[in-house]
């Protein structure tokens, strides 16, 4: 641990010094240092700025720090020592700052305080976000201990390769680290979980995505949340088992790393609403049935042409898939080959709202 320390009074130097020496550390000598472009003057992983001013002061300088000094938190420690807490997160994790403030109040006595209340008063629900978009849950016990640190005022960690918002940015980005992730980037987001997994963090993570996750890894410490937001279109080919047919459309997701858990609707041309088969995907997946008649799928103006057929005009599991998720983006254009029953994937735009307002 390495401290750099500033401050302009008496007593912050006292404070200062008896952090520096205890700690280790050394002392900025002019406000300047903070505008520099230098590297960190420390290699150590939990290097940090301790501010030994006024609060607002603190903020107002942190709020300036150039890159690459950006990435080192900041710690607010007022002059006389009665107070330390983090202002600038930087780049190490909530557990790794949490460590450095613990450090600094240790040093300074049992009346040093380390917050000014509880995150708690601020604390969302995430229950509500799951009840909103019926997503899947891997495992209730972990969702409920993510539930009740959140509650508590906790921090927790958020990945997604999904598009998300937040209620209240500032005060919602002091309770989740969130870590996005577009669709170009999906093996690092795949990476991501493999790391956590193996990292096993005391607090579970939360990764929410409607993708198929490897399942060859320890998930005791991972929870994931599958919002049902993926639209089916669905042609039938000729006369199949019910089963038969499910098996076909769920293996084909998964081979597209998609988890069918992500499915919301099925969506039918008129004549095959009521079909044994389209019934028995629809049970499989957990999703409901939508049909459009043949006016409607014929006056669909899907957003790209079929490469591989150019010459055909009718796309009815595409049609279908695109009406359904509202003219999302289409994932998956005619799978199901000579299987005889073929389906087009398309999912909804929405940006999930994580907390509400």
């Amino acid at each position: 641990m390495y401290l750099l320390c500033y401050g302009r009074s008496d007593n912050a130097k006292r404070t200062g010094k008896l952090l520096m020496d205890s700690i280790g550390g050394r002392w900025i000598y002019s406000e300047d240092f903070f505008a520099s472009s230098i590297s960190c003057p420390s290699s150590d992983d939990t290097t940090a700025f301790v501010m030994l001013l006024p609060l607002e002061a603190a903020c107002e300088i942190a709020s300036s720090i150039s890159q690459p000094l950006g990435n080192i938190p900041v710690v607010c420690v007022s002059p006389e020592g009665k107070f330390a807490a983090t202002v600038k997160r930087g780049s190490l994790s909530s557990e790794q700052r949490s460590v450095i403030v613990k450090a600094i109040a240790d040093e300074l006595g049992n009346y040093c305080f380390t917050s000014f209340g509880s995150n708690a008063d601020i604390a969302p629900d995430i229950g509500g976000m799951i009840r909103s978009y019926s997503m899947t849950v891997s495992d209730d016990v972990l969702c409920d201990r993510v539930k009740h640190h959140i509650a508590a005022g906790g921090r927790v960690s958020l990945y997604t390769d999904m598009p998300v918002v937040f209620g209240e940015p500032v005060l919602d980005s002091m309770l989740f680290e969130l870590h996005r992730y577009t669709p170009e980037t999906h093996d690092s987001f795949i990476q991501a979980y493999k790391d956590t997994a193996s990292l096993k963090p005391i607090i579970p993570a939360v990764f929410i995505t409607c993708r198929k996750l490897p399942d060859t890894y320890d998930t005791s410490s991972i929870l994931v949340l599958t919002p049902r937001l993926l639209c089916l279109g669905i042609e039938l080919k000729t006369k199949l088992d019910p089963q038969y047919s499910a098996g076909v459309v769920r293996t084909s997701l998964e081979n597209h790393l998609i988890n069918p858990a992500s499915v919301s609707t099925i969506a039918v041309s008129s004549n095959a609403r009521d079909s044994d088969i389209i019934r028995c995907i629809a049970d499989d997946l957990g999703a409901s049935v939508t049909a459009y008649s043949a006016r409607q799928i014929a006056d669909v103006r899907l957003p790209l042409k079929m490469t591989f057929a150019p010459d055909r005009l009718s796309d009815i599991a595409t049609a279908a898939a695109y009406m359904a998720s509202s003219e999302g983006k289409i994932l998956i254009r005619r799978s199901g080959g000579n299987s005889g029953v073929v389906f087009s994937a398309a999912l909804r735009n929405d940006k999930l709202q994580i907390t509400e307002v």
